[in-house]
């Protein structure tokens, strides 16, 4: 495409000459020639010109009008002067203010080079501007990554000092850019971070290559958080010329990572926990029962008796720790109501003061008007008496426990429960506080396990904090603690807030005919440990039973069908060597219709089960139990027996 020449000139005849020597001598132009400064004007606002030659002397106007009006109308555009004559002062005046070059008339000749030269150097100057706006567009955009990037980003000189950083970084350091003493970048980290953090600068100083790191960041308020992140070289001349630290907080994913982490090992030891709790119930249960046993024949002067006693104090002591291990995994018997939890915890608030010592001091701040509970108020004073104790040895100097209630509506994603579809969103958030020594975070991962405890050896079994845990669990709730080595420890308990269970359906059997006992009783015992077995047959048989036994599910269906109809009791394990005794008990009752239900374990694996004894009115005795205990839940349950439920 020609390149297009405007030109300006009065004198036609001269034009004409002009016009025919850049034709023979610069092939390629595009020539408009005009005499008028109003033509000019609207050649420039329709046309695109490349170059324009002027005269300088012009009728009414002259070339600094033209300047202008190509200044005002095509900025950039050179002008050149070809004129016949012209002072020196007058054409550097014209070169100060922009004109590109001047040619008088009588050296034609050189017109064409200095039009080449001209526009070549608009090119370069249009192409030096388009580079220099496409640098500074770049740079915006790239600044304002730099600005919004949720990333921690900072960069380091050579000496370790941060000399730039963007908002984020400096609103989660507390770091503005330094304008004041220098802050270096070793800085960031707590000190059993720092060497690490300084070994990944030095690493990609020196190999040109950032690798990725975790570190913790001291924050604006004096927290941490985890960061993840890496540092990369910026070269300049060749050399590594500052870092560029990129980091992200990854400290909510780390928080949720460890909660799933601890969850799974909860669970793992709680499973252990319910399996050893289990058979030490069952061996408890013999120990106690055949303790029992001896005891009855012996005289009160007896010397053994005292022997006999002390084992079963024993084993008392031993089942509450065993009671301790089944609240923690989750799998103790629970019998609910509805609570006032405000009104628990003023009533314990008397009961515990004696406990706590003169120079400890407990506070109240309860939340006016919380709905009801369904929980079992004996865990949920276990719960809060754990709590308690655990502040009141934390704080060995004296100091301030603070119980305090309060309701929240949770978003879905909040809620910890283990059941969360049956938890709602509506929580009652127990939380007790103290002032004491606090904890580290190698004590927090361990805090709840069972039998793990900061106290000297004797001090204490290690099982309140863990009971804590497995009390909440139980009530379809969770607990969090949250401490620093000298901050104290703050503990929250979530509880759902949860309608009632359905009612117990109970109705009292008629009475027996007169003369009739208990121990007319027909009993069917159901219990495949051979050493329980045997002491039930034992216990029943030496106060007038004659119980029929079964070691199995298939047995005990098996005699049902023959002779359902003769029993007046079924005693069952609950858990047995061919299956779980509640997955037959519809069809145990329908093979013995009057026969009344008691069922014992070691402990109540499933909530449902619990629900449907209540339900159907059946009774539940804990491993181990005592013979009267067993005794006097025949007579209750002989005398008061459920019919069962309509449909």
């Amino acid at each position: 495409m020609p390149k297009k020449i405007l030109y300006v000139e009065d004198s036609a005849e001269y034009a004409e000459m002009v016009v025919n020597s850049l034709k023979q001598n610069a092939p390629g132009y595009e020539v408009r020639l005009t005499e008028s400064l109003a033509e000019i004007e609207k050649l420039l606002k329709e046309n695109s010109f490349d170059i324009v030659i002027s005269d300088f002397n012009l009728l009414g106007f002259d070339a600094r009008d033209v300047f202008k009006t190509c200044k005002a109308l095509a900025p950039g555009v050179p002008l050149i002067l070809l004129t016949g004559a012209l002072s020196d002062e007058t054409a550097v005046d014209m070169l100060k203010t922009g004109v590109a070059d001047y040619i008088l008339k009588d050296r034609l000749a050189r017109l064409p080079a200095a039009m080449e030269a001209a526009i070549a150097d608009r090119e370069k100057k249009l192409a030096l501007e388009a580079a220099t706006t496409c640098l500074k567009e770049s740079e915006a955009r790239y600044r304002k990554l730099f600005e919004n990037s949720s990333d921690l980003i900072f960069l380091v000189s050579k000496d370790g000092l941060i000399i730039d950083s963007n908002p984020a970084f400096q609103a989660a350091a507390g770091r503005a850019e330094p304008t004041g003493p220098a802050f270096k970048a070793e800085q960031l980290t707590p000190a059993a971070f720092r060497a690490a953090f300084s070994l990944a600068m030095e690493q990609a100083a020196t190999s040109r290559k950032g690798s990725l790191i975790e570190t913790v960041f001291i924050t604006a308020a004096g927290g941490q958080i985890t960061v993840e992140g890496s540092f990369q070289p910026c070269e300049l001349d060749g050399g590594a010329a500052y870092l560029q630290g990129v980091f992200h907080d990854v400290t909510a994913p780390r928080c949720l990572e460890e909660q799933v982490r601890l969850t799974k090992k909860m669970e793992a030891v709680g499973r252990l926990a319910g399996g050893i709790a289990h058979d030490f119930n069952n061996m408890l249960g013999a120990i106690e029962g055949y303790a029992t046993l001896a005891l009855a024949p012996l005289k009160e002067d007896d010397p053994i008796k005292d022997n006999l006693f002390e084992i079963r104090k024993a084993v008392a002591r031993a089942a509450a720790l065993i009671r301790q291990l089944l609240v923690f995994s989750r799998k103790q018997a629970l019998q609910k109501q509805t609570c006032e939890l405000n009104e628990t915890i003023k009533t314990f608030n008397t009961a515990i003061s004696s406990l706590l010592g003169e120079e400890i001091r407990l506070e109240l701040d309860l939340a006016p008007d919380l709905p009801g509970l369904m929980a079992d108020p004996t865990q949920l004073n276990l719960l809060l008496m754990n709590l308690v104790l655990n502040a009141r040895d934390a704080m060995p100097a004296g100091g301030v426990i603070t119980l305090r209630t309060r309701l929240l509506t949770l978003d879905p994603e909040g809620v910890r429960s283990p059941r969360p579809e049956e938890a709602g969103r509506s929580f009652i958030l127990l939380t007790v506080t103290d002032s004491g020594t606090g904890m580290s975070k190698a004590t927090r991962e361990h805090i709840f396990e069972p039998f793990f405890t900061t106290k000297e050896k004797g001090k204490g079994s290690g099982l309140g904090l863990s009971a804590v845990y497995g009390a909440a669990k139980q009530h379809n709730g969770w607990v969090t603690v949250k401490s620093e080595p000298g901050q104290g420890a703050e503990f929250s308990v979530y509880l759902p807030v949860t309608s009632s269970n359905a009612p117990v359906k109970e109705s009292v059997r008629a009475a027996r005919s007169k003369g009739t006992g208990a121990a007319a009783a027909r009993i069917l015992i159901i219990e495949d440990d051979p050493v329980l077995l045997g002491l039930s047959v034992k216990a029943l048989t030496e106060h007038g039973y004659k119980p029929d036994i079964a070691a199995s599910i298939v047995e005990a269906l098996a005699i049902l069908e023959k002779r359902g109809a003769e029993f007046d009791i079924i005693f069952s394990d609950m858990v047995l060597g061919d299956g779980k005794i509640m997955t037959v008990a519809d069809e145990l009752a329908r093979r013995s219709p009057k026969a009344g239900f008691i069922f014992t374990s070691g402990y109540l694996e499933e909530k449902a089960n619990w629900d449907f004894m209540n339900i159907m009115g059946y009774k539940f005795i804990p491993k181990p139990f005592s013979v009267e205990t067993l005794l006097a839940t025949i007579d209750e349950t002989f005398s008061k027996k459920p019919e069962k439920p309509g449909p």
